[in-house]
C-alpha cells in the first residue's frame, strides 16, 4: 500500500494519504474493540488486513511529509531520526499492550484464554484512543501541500 499511498502523495498532496490511512487504522482498531471476543478468524484477518493498509498507506507519506519540511542539508539526519523513533515508538507499543494484557491476566488470576481475550480488548481500546488522538492531529496539523499539484 506504500505506492498507492505515494501515488496519492504526489496526486492529492499528503494530508489525503495521511488522513485515509489513520481513518483506516482507527476503524480496524474500532471494530476489534467492538467485536473481537466474537470474531472467527478469517475475520480477525480481514480486519488486520484493513489496518495494514490504513498504515501502508499513511507512514510513508507521514515520513515524506516530515522530511520534505526540513532543509536538504538535513534529510538525512531526519531521515536517520524516524527510522530511530518508528523502532522506538515500536518498541514501546508493543512493551505497553503486552503490560495491558499482563495485567489484566493477573486482574483476572489467570492466563487463560478468557483473560487473554479481556486483555487483549483492554489494549485495542489503549490502541484506538492513541489512534483517535493521532487522526486529529493529523487532521488539524497535516496540510495539502507536499504533492506535485
Amino acid at each position: 500500500m506504500s505506492v498507492v499511498g505515494g501515488r496519492l502523495y504526489d496526486d492529492k498532496g499528503a494530508r489525503f494519504p495521511i488522513i485515509t490511512g489513520a481513518s483506516l487504522m482507527a476503524a480496524e482498531l474500532i471494530a476489534f474493540v467492538c467485536l473481537s471476543q466474537q470474531m472467527s478468524d478469517l475475520v480477525i484477518s480481514l480486519v488486520y488486513i484493513i489496518y495494514m493498509t490504513g498504515m501502508g498507506m499513511s507512514i510513508g507519506a507521514i515520513m515524506t511529509n516530515a522530511l520534505a519540511s526540513l532543509k536538504p542539508e538535513f534529510s538525512a539526519q531526519g531521515n536517520a531520526f524516524l527510522n530511530t523513533i518508528q523502532q522506538f515508538a515500536g518498541a514501546i507499543g508493543t512493551s505497553l499492550t503486552s503490560a495491558i494484557v499482563g495485567l489484566s491476566q493477573a486482574q483476572y488470576g489467570s492466563k487463560g484464554p478468557r483473560p487473554t481475550a479481556i486483555g487483549t480488548q483492554h489494549a485495542f481500546i489503549f490502541l484506538a484512543v492513541i489512534v483517535v488522538f493521532l487522526w486529529l492531529m493529523f487532521y488539524k496539523n497535516v496540510k495539502t501541500e507536499g504533492g506535485s499539484k
